[in-house]
Order: structure tokens, then C-alpha cells, then sequence
């Protein structure tokens, strides 16, 4: 019998379909963009990919006057206000898909890809692919440009969540979840998994994305030897809660949709007990530092309190 081509696609089937031909499309969401960074990632980017769409969040700025737009394989797409990343990325992907994009990288405005990292993306799927694997997503080790630090990969492993930074030419490397910047997904990856959740807005949307991926039988993986150049949060400071940690610190309406987003998170029945361990020690540590040493202290204690009160409510309403 003939496959229903309007099916949504197995495991099996995915993992045959990841081999064939690709035209991969970038999509990078734009919000008050550095000009400078975004021809840095324009230039890297285009000489990889077929296309790039480039979706605006409703900057300040007019992001279509930047020459750097000026290419026929930038299709520029402005929403006006800010609708959130999830949002702004389904509708980029959506877009890529009229263009008969095959695959879509997914990169933030402030993100540089190493001249060989789409490539090493896509060799690390086939490999995997031919070898019957049905992967989600596979995503590159993100590089800090302030501090040359390499991102760790995010596993659970004897009940318990751990990264490791692996090296560089370990091969791909399974991972319970990826970064979405820096990350490829096959459109047959995404018709399976579904689009990403814009309830969440921003924060953690990376994260839902990849746990309801394995919970649809697919895998994700990291590879080390494909290399992007990424700053996490607005700065990065040192305290001290029992350690030195090193904390990224946002704007104080992050701390908010980070909190609630976790806790809706919680309750969606997609997180293991080790990674809701973690989550919640990541939650105490993160209320603690951010109100005592993070300035504006009091808008953040406030923020955070707020996502604590509509996570519960939400995590109550989803029982």
C-alpha cells in the first residue's frame, strides 16, 4: 500500500526521509539587532544555506533600512510588535517551508556560525540518519565570545542531569535537549514534532520543543565539531551561593516567563524526575542570586514572583 503522504511521519520513516537532498533555510529572529553582529552573522550564514528568512520582533530600529538586506536570498519579514520568539519562529519556518526549504537552522540575532557548522550539522544527521536513527534535531556546541567558554551538552544519565563540554571530535553526541541556536531540524522533523509553543513566549521554548521530540520517539543530538559563536544573556556575573557560579542576567521580564514557563513545564508530563531536580534547585538558586545581587532587585523579586503565581495557576488549570 502506498504511503499516505498526508500521514504524520513515523519514526522509521523520518529517519529514511533525513538522507535525500537539502536546501536549508535560516531562520534568525531579530529583536534591536547590533548591526555589526547581524552582517558578521548574515555574511557566515549565507555562504552555508540557500536562503535565510529574517523575522523582526518589532525593534526600535527599522531592521529593512540595514544594507546588509540588500540579497536576494534574504526574505525579510517585519511583525511590527513583539510576538515573542516561539511565534516569530513559526512563522520564519512556516515561511521557509513556501520557499521549499528542506531543513531550517534556527539562529538568534547575536549568534555567528563557524564557517564549516552547517555543514558538520548536516553530515552528523545523514550519519546518523543511514544508520536508521530518527533524529529530532541536531544542534552546534555554542562558543561564549566573551569568555571562549564552550557549551556544555545537557544529559541524564544514572538518574541524574549532567553536562559535559565533549571533544571536538567525539561525533555526535546524544543530548536531552539542545539550544535552539545553532540547531537543525529537518521540516520532516518538525511536521512529526509539531511547532513550537508560543504560550511560552520566550524562555524554555527550546527546551518543551526537544522533551516533546523524545516523547514522539526521536532523538537529538550535538555535534561537537560544529562550532557557533553565541552570548548567553546580556552579561555574565560571578556570585556566590555556597560556590562562585557564573550567572547570565537579563532583563527582568525574563525572569519572569523563565519562572513560569518552568513550572508549566513541570506539569506537561514531558520532564523527567532527574531534569525536574535540577529545574528546581536551577529555580531556588536563580530567586536567591537574582534578588540579592542583581540589580534592579526589586523589579526582578517582583517578576519572579509573578511567574511562580501563573506557573502554579497554570500547572493547576492542566491537572
Amino acid at each position: 500500500m502506498a504511503e499516505d503522504p498526508t500521514s504524520e511521519p513515523t519514526a522509521d520513516r523520518l529517519a529514511a526521509r533525513q538522507t535525500g537532498e537539502s536546501r536549508i533555510f535560516a531562520v534568525v529572529v531579530t529583536f534591536n539587532p547590533d548591526a555589526v553582529c547581524l552582517a558578521e552573522l548574515v555574511a557566515a550564514t549565507l555562504a552555508q544555506v540557500s536562503g535565510l528568512v529574517m523575522v523582526d520582533n518589532g525593534s526600535r530600529e527599522d531592521v529593512s533600512r540595514f544594507s546588509l538586506l540588500e540579497n536576494d536570498r534574504i526574505v525579510f519579514l517585519p511583525l511590527g510588535r513583539n510576538v515573542g520568539v516561539a511565534a516569530a519562529q513559526n512563522a520564519g519556518m512556516e515561511l521557509a517551508k513556501a520557499h521549499h526549504a528542506t531543513d531550517i537552522l534556527l539562529l538568534d540575532h547575536d549568534s555567528v556560525p563557524d564557517g564549516s557548522m552547517v555543514a558538520r550539522l548536516l553530515q552528523a544527521r545523514q550519519q546518523l540518519s543511514s544508520q536508521g536513527i530518527p533524529v529530532g534535531a541536531v544542534g552546534a556546541v555554542a562558543v561564549d565570545r566573551r569568555t571562549g567558554k564552550r557549551a556544555p551538552v545537557a544529559r541524564s544519565r544514572e538518574g541524574r542531569a549532567s553536562f559535559a563540554v565533549p571533544a571536538v571530535d567525539a561525533g555526535p553526541i546524544e543530548a536531552d535537549y539542545l539550544i535552539a541556536s545553532g540547531t537543525l531540524i529537518s521540516i520532516e522533523a518538525l511536521s512529526a514534532v509539531g511547532p513550537m509553543n508560543e504560550s511560552f513566549f520566550i524562555d524554555q521554548v527550546d527546551v518543551e520543543w526537544c522533551f516533546r521530540a523524545a516523547a514522539r520517539g526521536l532523538r537529538l543530538f550535538c555535534e561537537p565539531a560544529a562550532l557557533l559563536h553565541h552570548a548567553i544573556g546580556e552579561r555574565v556575573i560571578r556570585v556566590w551561593l555556597f560556590r562562585w557560579r557564573e550567572l547570565s542576567v537579563h532583563a527582568p521580564l525574563r525572569n519572569y516567563f523563565f519562572f513560569r514557563n518552568t513550572l508549566v513545564l513541570f506539569r506537561s508530563g514531558l520532564v523527567s524526575a532527574p531534569w525536574k531536580r535540577y529545574w528546581a534547585r536551577v529555580l531556588v538558586l536563580s530567586f536567591v542570586a537574582q534578588t540579592l545581587c542583581v540589580a534592579p532587585r526589586a523589579k526582578r523579586l517582583a517578576a519572579m514572583t509573578r511567574g511562580i503565581r501563573d506557573g502554579l495557576r497554570a500547572e493547576a488549570a492542566a491537572r
